[in-house]
């Protein structure tokens, strides 16, 4: 299984990227990058990434190949993605799916704008990305990551690290579950 990684033609954060790609290589995890157009994507410190493929292309051919989607932020990001609808479809199918969805910097504003966070905990970036995700009704929480039925969000660059960690921690085990030591959870 393959994580899916969503990144703007233009002006993405470059850490936010090449942090999780670094992560997913040690872990042995796979991946495959998509964006609005094909080709050479550059970041804003300068970095180059190459996608091979479009979101249309993604929802024509289907998800089962991919556990998780994983959206870049970065300037980018709000010009070209917040309002992709078709980034949006396939935000809705990963979770429908029960799959991860997991957004970084500005991009959870993307994921909010589906709907799936309704009521729901989720981080941003500060700022004015914290009133767009107050309008979706998002239940907004001051910390660098926080994730929530196989939904990832995070604030920043500097949490691409632990970010990452989650993403790949759901391929193999749910990291929302909590043992406890107690018969059927309760201690007597």
């Amino acid at each position: 299984m393959k994580v899916l990684i969503a990144i703007p033609p233009e002006r993405f954060r470059d850490e936010e990227l090449l942090i999780p790609i670094k992560k997913f290589q040690e872990a042995g995890v796979m991946y495959e990058l998509a964006s609005t157009h094909i080709g050479v994507v550059m970041g804003v410190l300068g970095k180059k990434a190459k996608v091979g493929r479009t979101f249309e292309e993604i929802l024509l051919t289907g998800i089962d190949d991919f556990y998780a989607l994983m959206i870049v932020g970065g300037p980018g990001t709000q010009i070209h993605l917040w309002n992709n609808r078709y980034l949006i479809d396939l935000i809705k199918i990963f979770n429908i799916k029960g799959k991860v969805v997991a957004g970084i910097d500005n991009a959870p504003i993307v994921i909010a704008k589906t709907g799936i966070l309704r009521k729901k905990p989720a981080t941003v970036a500060s700022g004015q990305m914290i009133r767009e995700m107050m309008k979706e009704d998002v239940v907004y929480q001051n910390k660098p990551v926080v994730f929530k039925d196989r939904i990832v969000t995070a604030s920043s660059h500097e949490a691409s690290s632990e970010f990452a960690e989650i993403i790949i921690r759901y391929e193999k085990e749910d990291p929302e579950f909590v043992p406890t030591t107690g018969k059927a959870g309760f201690e007597f």
